[in-house]
């Protein structure tokens, strides 16, 4: 069985097959009519990532669709970006695949996610709380995690790899670009995606463009940050209290590790912002690749995984001769 890590967010997919190398792509699902011309040789109706992204700008009568909203699978076109991943990665049947959800979805949802997905793409699949990837990539076994993602931020505490509280508030960074588009529009009059404003803010010199009326209309970065900074200080602070209100009660033990990691982490102040918050607490720490540390984590833990399941069959080889012979692994040579 070979090891695959999954991290299917609101915003961006990463999946692995290594630890090292991560494939990111858009997670959005586009249903079009067929084009009147194929210039690839090939027609289909289904597209996914970047593609479905380009689709979406330049074509009329899709449906566009991102299969997670506010943490939860609302749309089996989730089973479409496992699908494209694994395609690309080179996967074949009989994988290990390790993924998360939001650290208060449900059991059921869970379970069903587990089920449907083992079902349609004839692997074993690992379902975790979010953050756990990371801590699985810094190698934490106790401590904290506050995972800010695109639609959901998710706190989770463990000691030893065991649960012992969490929580999940809707308010991702989709809440932060919603008000920033509205900005955004008002200037310049144009609507832009999360993936371009995601560019927009963490790209130096960047801008975003549309023809209107014949002529070239864009938005620089240097154009929204002042509008960014306001609308940033009142986010941070309402996720910032959320998380002081889990953590209350905590020995301090616990919070030695404290970690704060996914694609929000990475816009502009916001890292330098909770450090401020908690700095009473500690140090906060950060992956050094927030954006692909879930996927990567989720990988660790999928090949411990497959290495206990090898050990298991292992030993489910051994067959004991009588009380004096030594032991014979069926179809190997015995060791000694």
């Amino acid at each position: 069985m070979h090891p695959i890590g999954v991290d299917i967010g609101t915003n961006y997919t990463k999946i692995t097959a290594d630890g090292r190398n991560v494939l990111v792509y858009p997670s959005i699902v586009a249903y079009g009519e067929e084009k009147d011309w194929s210039l690839k040789g090939e027609t289909k109706s289904v597209y996914v990532g970047d593609e479905a992204l380009s689709i979406v700008q330049s074509m009329e009568n899709v449906e566009v669709l991102r299969p997670l909203y506010e943490g939860r699978v609302l749309h089996e076109s989730y089973l479409e970006l496992a699908r494209y991943g694994l395609k690309k990665i080179g996967s074949k049947e009989g994988a290990i695949i390790a993924t998360g959800l939001p650290v208060k979805s449900s059991r059921k949802e869970r379970e069903e996610l587990k089920k449907e997905m083992e079902t349609e793409l004839k692997a074993q699949v690992l379902i975790f709380p979010e953050p756990v990837g990371t801590m699985a990539y810094m190698g934490i076994e106790t401590g904290v995690c506050v995972d800010i993602g695109f639609g959901t931020t998710d706190v989770l505490v463990i000691a030893d790899m065991e649960f012992l509280k969490g929580d999940t508030m809707l308010m991702g960074v989709d809440k932060l670009y919603e008000n920033l588009e509205v900005a955004v529009r008002n200037r310049v009059g144009i609507s832009i995606t999360p993936e371009e404003m995601t560019k927009l803010l963490t790209t130096e010199g960047f801008e975003i463009g549309r023809i209107r009326g014949g002529k070239k209309v864009s938005v620089s970065r240097d154009e929204i940050m002042p509008e960014y900074e306001k609308l940033l200080s009142s986010w941070v602070e309402r996720i910032a209290n959320r998380v002081k209100l889990v953590l209350e009660g905590l020995s301090t033990m616990l919070i030695e590790n404290f970690t704060i990691t996914g694609g929000g982490s990475l816009l502009p102040g916001v890292y330098e912002m909770f450090q401020d918050s908690f700095a009473d607490i500690g140090e906060i720490k950060r992956p050094d690749d927030p954006l692909r540390a879930n996927s990567v984590g989720y990988y660790l833990l999928a090949k411990a995984m497959a290495g206990e399941n090898a050990e298991r069959k292992e030993e489910s080889d051994v067959e004991i001769l009588d009380a004096g012979d030594k032991e014979v692994k069926k179809g190997r040579k015995s060791k000694k």
